[in-house]
């Protein structure tokens, strides 16, 4: 096998630091890696080819699944859980998802993945028609001529608006999303106690939902199979190493993350409950899949276990 020198490239977090910064050897490739400014950035490039490994939103990569299979996903992920994503003015009376009835729901795009994670919670978790809310997409779609449901509420005219200004405004209810808007004042979270309604959804479902993939081209799957291993090895080493760094990164700024990491592990029961790795995976894969496919997103002729390489760590 001749040296594989890999174009990689992620979004920056604690767990990509590492791999970012080339702390990680190995023996049988070479590697680059580029910070992308954000997901979208990073999803299309990774598309058009710029890179052999790329982190891609789960939503898109799945959907360029049905007419261009030119990628696998490595099961290596991001996640988010999306009660803590859901933001309303601090006057407003909104304080559950089941107030949403009727209401102007913002998301940043229609088709990213946290949308329809929030759309699957209010409907599967929480028992509530999304057909009952109206969708104010603020940006278009990063891919174009996407299917949208002709039996939802969709209200466009918000398009390129900002939300902190949308919700202290009045001019809708309620925003979706995947991070904390930047400019809080005036805001705050649906849920009175987003942490308790959190805490209860990973109690009863015993998994955070996936986000982020790490996209690889199938062609230098099949020329470099032997490879795999070592890319897997490379992905979870940077967590690895970026876990053992939370508190110490964070202390600044929550002297307590020591302590809400120990209670995290105790929510999940786990030290390890974002780990990577296929077969402890499938099921949250499946069920953001299931959801893509009732909401009109993606095909279901498409393969999902053959979109993903199969990899367990030992």
């Amino acid at each position: 096998m001749s040296l594989k020198k890999l174009s990689i490239a992620c979004t920056t977090y604690l767990h990509t630091i590492p791999l970012l910064s080339k702390q990680i050897p190995t023996e049988n490739f070479e590697y680059t890696v580029e910070a992308v400014k954000n997901i979208d950035e990073c999803t299309m490039r990774t598309l058009k080819g710029d890179f052999d490994i790329g982190e891609m939103s789960l939503a898109t990569f799945l959907k360029v699944q049905e007419q261009n299979p030119k990628f696998k996903a490595l099961p290596v992920f991001s996640r988010k859980i999306p009660q803590m994503y859901a933001f309303c003015a601090e006057n407003s009376t909104l304080q559950h998802y089941k107030d949403l009835k009727g209401k102007k729901v913002a998301v940043f795009q229609y088709w990213v993945t946290a949308s329809i994670w929030h759309r699957w919670l209010l409907q599967h978790y929480y028992g509530i028609d999304p057909k009952d809310i109206i969708w104010c997409p603020l940006r278009k779609d990063r891919m174009e001529n996407m299917p949208y449901p002709s039996d939802y509420q969709m209200d466009w005219s918000y398009v390129n608006g900002a939300p902190e200004e949308l919700l202290r405004n009045g001019d809708i209810d309620c925003f979706f999303y995947a991070r904390k808007p930047d400019n809080f004042s005036g805001l705050r979270w649906l849920f009175p106690d987003p942490y308790a309604e959190q805490t209860a959804f990973i109690q009863e479902t015993g998994f955070a939902p996936i986000t982020h993939v790490m996209a690889i081209k199938d062609d230098l799957l099949q020329e470099y199979p032997e490879l795999i291993s070592e890319i897997m090895d490379l992905f979870e080493k940077s967590k690895s190493l970026g876990l053992r760094e939370v508190g110490h990164f964070s202390s600044l700024y929550l002297p307590f993350a020591d302590w809400h990491l120990k209670q995290t592990e105790k929510i999940f029961g786990s030290t390890d409950w974002n780990e990577n790795g296929w077969s402890k995976n499938v099921h949250v894969l499946e069920t953001f899949f299931k959801a893509a496919c009732e909401h009109g997103f993606v095909s279901d002729q498409v393969d999902l276990h053959h979109c993903f390489v199969p990899y367990d760590y030992e």
